[in-house]
């Protein structure tokens, strides 16, 4: 007799081959913690900022998906968030003391393309074993001006309080000292989008128990 599969199962299988596998994310961490032990070591252009790095996109949420063709990469997004003020320094200014960084991180591990300046980031691009290209997004924290208005907008209090102010090329005062920087909340959304999994993922962690792949639910890994 065959069993019909439930549409919940089907589609548990379908994310199964869709995913990465669990070295690549392994990986990815690895390269993230290297940037960042990278911008804290002595003689680091921006250690007296106290930058933070942390993940965003879609290795942020764990929603991966296998490249198309062989020759696409792996996006790794990046948030590299520095204690500074608008008042201190451009946009351009704090963009292009990360990226002084970035270019010297390249060189020292001999990644052979230099990095690239996009419009808000850095792009660095690895060509190994596991083809990534990491885009390092500079920011500092957004002022409490702008996280009254953001939650003045509907957003709960928690998830405003990590606004940032991003840096943008084409902004018209990108080479000013302004307080009109662009805002983005990447840690807000991150943590959001947790909020809303959160009930899916314990039934799903608790059927992984069950079928006695780990002990507990607290052993199933993010």
């Amino acid at each position: 007799m065959t069993t019909t599969a439930t549409p919940t199962r089907l589609l548990e299988e379908i994310a199964g081959h869709l995913d990465i596998p669990a070295s690549y994310y392994e990986k990815a961490t690895e390269r993230y913690r290297s940037l960042g032990e990278w911008l804290h070591r002595e003689d680091s252009k921006v250690k007296a900022f106290e930058p933070e790095v942390y993940l965003q996109g879609s290795f942020r949420y764990g929603t991966v998906i296998r490249p198309l063709l062989a020759t696409e990469e792996y996006d790794l997004d990046l948030v590299c968030e520095l204690r500074g003020s608008k008042s201190a320094a451009t946009q351009k200014h704090l963009k292009h003391l990360l990226g002084d960084e970035v270019k010297a991180y390249a060189e020292r591990y001999n990644i052979k393309a230099p990095p690239e300046e996009r419009n808000r980031c850095w792009c660095l691009d690895y060509a190994d074993d596991v083809s990534f290209h990491m885009d390092i997004l500079p920011c500092i924290p957004e002022d409490q001006r702008v996280v009254q208005a953001i939650t003045l907008g509907g957003v709960p209090k928690h998830l405003a309080q990590s606004a940032v102010a991003i840096t943008y090329r084409r902004h018209p005062r990108y080479a000013e000292i302004t307080s009109d920087w662009p805002t983005s909340n990447p840690r807000g959304l991150g943590h959001w989008f947790e909020e809303q999994a959160r009930p899916l993922s314990r039934a799903r962690a608790q059927r992984l128990v069950e079928q006695k792949l780990y002990a507990s639910i607290d052993a199933v890994p993010p």
